[in-house]
């Protein structure tokens, strides 16, 4: 079996792939070797969606389907080919639910066979033990499975199917019975976050990699669907609060990125299109149909891609580099801005509570600073207000 860690508590900011942010550890061989692909611009990692289709309907899922049939078999072979041909080695095999897909193990043992680090990302609920035997044969480096309740009513209310908690709990056990390393992701919800501690106990009496998030995204067509679930800054506080994680405030420089999107990483949909990260889905191109283009020359020429490598920095975000609170900033994504303001150079709501939420653990019992977006939404209310 797998080296496993003992389960940690709230860990913020939680990187989803390599493109999300700096690591927080000291650096290492592995954080030197990013560092380099990052500044040569080799696209080291890739999330790829490999369908839209799922067993489940969480609240909080931001996936949208298209009116239009998502890549054959014989295409997402051909995209390996691109992706192994354009120096990519890590790749995130995701969904929906990847299970679903008839053809999965046709494509991530062909993944393998090119030479292909393999992460794999399911709900768990489908997991028997004929796939889970199949999964172990792939030789992922890990397996990230939801943990959404600690019991059964909740897990199913947030999960939107039945019987979600013994079937997901099922999968991990057939996966670590076959030496398979996993770990368990929770997203904190209104809807969940009295299970915090239970759902902690959970992944350490499983003895699983475990991390906690709060992060609700909009839909990929910019709708709210999921924002009456998302933690209120108070609430956010007192999961930071009863986190033992140290943190230091850290005022950033006009360089700094407080995001490594279009560097090293990039999202492939289920449809072929090439997306600068899972959150930003602004097309950089596509690699199926009457318009499409080869990966490579996506990577090295798509005008989204090389903006972003080029002036996607601090010194480039106005909202952000007057902010009292940037030095609390953990949470601001590119994607994110992007969905609720229509510039990934702008700031967001979600981030600016984050900080806040970060600032009133560090000084409890101060008044909390605005931020200069909380201002504009503000002065755009009254004026909407007025109007009206």
């Amino acid at each position: 079996m797998t080296d496993q860690l003992p389960a940690s508590s709230f860990q913020p900011p939680t990187p989803q792939f390599d493109a999300c942010g700096e690591r927080a550890t000291p650096a290492d061989a592995y954080d030197a070797l990013l560092g380099r692909l990052r500044a040569e611009h080799v696209p080291y990692t890739i999330l790829w969606e490999l369908t839209h289709r799922c067993n489940l309907a969480c609240v909080m899922c931001y996936n949208v389907s298209r009116a239009e049939p998502e890549l054959t078999t014989a295409e997402c072979l051909d995209v390996l080919a691109q992706l192994a041909a354009a120096g990519a080695l890590r790749l995130t095999l995701t969904g929906g639910e990847i299970l679903t897909r008839r053809d999965f193990f046709t494509i991530a043992g062909r993944a393998r066979a090119l030479g292909f680090a393999l992460d794999l990302k399911t709900n768990g609920t489908l997991l028997t033990p004929d796939a889970a035997e199949r999964v172990a044969d792939l030789d992922p480096v890990q397996v990230d499975i939801s943990l959404l309740g600690a019991t059964v009513e909740t897990s199913d209310a947030v999960m939107g199917g039945r019987d979600t908690l013994r079937r997901i709990l099922r999968g991990v056990r057939l996966l670590q019975e076959r030496g398979v390393r996993v770990k368990l992701n929770t997203l904190l919800l209104d809807l969940n976050l009295a299970e915090c501690q239970a759902m902690l106990d959970i992944a350490q009496e499983f003895g699983v990699y475990y991390e906690q998030t709060f992060k609700i995204s909009p839909n990929d067509d910019g709708r709210l669907k999921a924002a009456r679930y998302q933690l209120s800054t108070s609430q956010m506080t007192g999961v930071l609060l009863a986190d033992r994680t140290p943190f230091l405030p850290k005022p950033p420089a006009a360089s700094r990125r407080t995001c490594q999107v279009g560097l090293a990483s990039c999202l492939v949909s289920p449809y072929g299109v090439v997306y600068p990260c899972n959150e930003l889905r602004i097309p950089a191109g596509r690699l199926v149909g009457e318009r499409r283009q080869r990966f490579a020359d996506i990577w090295a020429d798509a005008p989204i891609l090389r903006q972003l490598r080029s002036q996607h920095t601090f010194a480039n975000l106005p909202d952000c580099r007057g902010c009292p609170l940037a030095a609390y900033c953990e949470g601001r994504c590119a994607g994110l801005a992007w969905k609720e303001r229509g510039d990934p150079y702008a700031g967001h709501s979600l981030a600016c509570r984050h900080a806040q939420a970060r600032y009133a653990e560090q000084h409890l019992g101060m008044s909390v600073p605005e931020t200069p977006v909380q201002a504009w939404i503000l002065r755009a209310r009254d004026t909407e207000s007025h109007a009206d």
